[in-house]
Formats: structure tokens, sequence, C-alpha cells
């Protein structure tokens, strides 16, 4: 099993995006998610991409990959996602 997390250090909404799958993960400041995978460590299961809409977690394997908040809570494709015109 392979993990890694990302926070928000600002002071807005960011979305975290999990590819290949085109998930959203909205984090409020201060926010931490964790994306976990049953990939191996050793097999580079991960890339992250910080651009200006938020953060992408490239998850490089054929397994499925679940986020998870900071208390251990499953956080579903949509989480916290702004109204739309609402950021």
């Amino acid at each position: 099993m392979s993990k890694t997390s990302v926070s928000n250090e600002t002071s807005s909404m960011l979305c975290l995006w999990v590819e290949p799958w085109g998930t959203d993960h909205w984090m409020r400041p201060g926010g931490e998610f964790t994306v976990v995978t049953e990939t191996e460590a050793e097999e580079s299961p991960f890339n992250v991409v910080v651009h200006g809409q938020g953060i992408t977690v490239w998850v490089n394997s054929g397994n499925d990959a679940e986020v998870f908040d900071k208390n251990g809570g499953r956080v579903p494709c949509g989480h916290q996602r702004p109204a739309e015109g609402g950021l």
C-alpha cells in the first residue's frame, strides 16, 4: 500500500484531482487529504502536479485509489465542491 498526503496551506478552497479517474476533492484552508493505493512504494505510484487550478495526483498503476481526510474518514468525489461560480 502506498500513500501520499496533500495539504492546503492557502487561505482559499483548493481542489485535489485524482487521475486518471478525474475525481475532485475540495479542501478548505488548513485541510489535509491522503491518497491511498494498493501499489507498492517501490513502483513509483504517484506523480504530484501543482497548477493554477489546484493539485493533481496521478496514480501510476492500474490499481484504484481512495482519498481520506486527516481523521481517516473517506472523502468521496465532489467533497465540499463549491456551487457553480462559488470560488
